[in-house]
């Protein structure tokens, strides 16, 4: 290759490096406010829909040279730092509409908005109550930057106090959240849903449940418990172990359950773990009157006896399974009963069950399926087998 072919080749590789570097709309990291949680309530409580500004969306951003400096563990502070001040900056705006608000953040902020690393959306019960929750999800749902994968919870209370908190640990509110939301692995005692399967339930005009959030002392979080969409709305609340038992219907349970076991007759009280369990609910049609039956089947061990230190005899074991359960059976039915005639809200997909099996007798029913659904006989049996008892000295 001569001289000249090789200057031209050099010329060549020289324009495709800088053709190709980067993006042509690349913004610096330090032009970009990075949103990592955000919160929405009603302007005022209590107040109206129809004011000016009804929405109020929190924001929290990292504050990136605070959270490089911030001791290991996130609780402790940095050198320098008390240990209470978050790396983070929380932005309040309000507004029109969701997209008018976050506008402003113009007025307020020398830097852009990203929504493309946002973790958690968090909305307050009272527009949880009072706001149709697809139009309230309607600009993340358009945004181009949003991530259909973030976690969507309610707050028991304001979304905004919520972002207040002071997690021991965590290097911010949504982050601490997004964590938590990872234990549904390890505990059926919450939910755990995405805004795309939100959206998809919301458009498909399913009742859902969606996670609890709640301030405990020392301005720390608790996520457990559920709350009950109906319809697109709040319709009120699950406790830990009412979602636990409809968790239990669904087959949903994804964590190692404890069952707590007291068996008077053996003066002991046991710990049940959860090893698998199986799910099975069927519509069944009798004479045009349709009822269900859940079917449960789960393995466990036993994780803890207190109490009679006696060893298990046979007996004693089928003794504890029976009684595991029946307690399974009564906070099955107590959800049932809440869910049904207090709620009305079918979120256990009892409806899709008929649509699905019965397609023909559904579309004479649906019209006036939360009717139907508050009366509808439901048969429950659980069976649990113990399979090991764990070791002992």
């Amino acid at each position: 290759m001569n001289r000249r072919s090789l200057y031209r080749a050099g010329l060549l590789l020289l324009l495709l490096t800088i053709i190709t570097a980067g993006c042509w709309d690349n913004k610096d990291l330090e032009r970009r406010a990075l949103v990592l949680g955000a919160a929405v309530d009603l302007a005022a409580a209590g107040g109206s829909l129809v004011v000016t500004e009804p929405w109020k969306i929190t924001l929290e951003m990292p504050i990136l040279r605070r959270m490089v400096t911030r001791g290991e563990g996130g609780g402790g502070g940095g050198e320098g730092q008390d240990e209470n001040t978050m790396p983070t900056w929380r932005l309040t705006l309000t507004g029109t509409t969701f997209a008018e608000a976050i506008n402003k953040a113009a007025t307020r902020s020398e830097r852009t908005l990203f929504f493309g690393h946002q973790k958690i959306l968090l909305m307050g019960e009272e527009l949880a109550r009072r706001g149709d929750l697809r139009s309230v999800l309607d600009w993340w749902a358009r945004n181009r930057e949003s991530y259909l994968a973030i976690d969507v919870l309610l707050a028991e209370g304001s979304a905004g106090d919520i972002m207040e908190a002071r997690p021991k640990f965590a290097r911010s509110v949504s982050l601490f959240l997004h964590e938590q939301m990872q234990q549904v692995i390890k505990t059926s005692r919450f939910v755990k849903h995405s805004l795309a399967e939100v959206l998809a339930a919301l458009d498909a005009g399913q009742d859902i449940l969606l996670a609890g959030v709640k301030m405990v002392p020392r301005q720390e979080l608790e996520v457990s418990g559920a709350g009950v969409i109906r319809e697109g709305r709040l319709a009120g609340w699950l406790t830990p172990e009412e979602t636990q038992a409809a968790l239990w219907i669904t087959g949903e349970t994804k964590g190692c359950d404890i069952l707590v076991v007291p068996v008077p007759e053996l003066q002991q009280t046991l710990s049940v773990e959860f090893g698998k369990l199986q799910a099975e609910v069927k519509p069944l049609m009798e004479e045009d009157k349709l009822s269900f039956t859940i079917k449960i089947k789960v393995e466990g061990k036993i994780a803890e006896k207190m109490g009679n230190p006696k060893l298990f005899a046979a007996a004693d074991l089928h003794q504890v399974e029976n009684r595991a359960a029946r307690l399974m059976e009564e906070r099955i039915r107590q959800v049932l009963g809440k869910l049904q005639q207090q709620y009305q809200a079918d979120v256990l997909g009892f409806g899709r069950k008929v649509e699905k099996v019965r397609p023909r007798q559904w579309e004479a029913m649906k019209g006036q399926w939360r009717q139907i659904y508050s009366s509808l006989p439901v048969t429950v049996q659980v069976k649990v087998s113990i399979r090991r008892t764990g070791m002992v000295s």
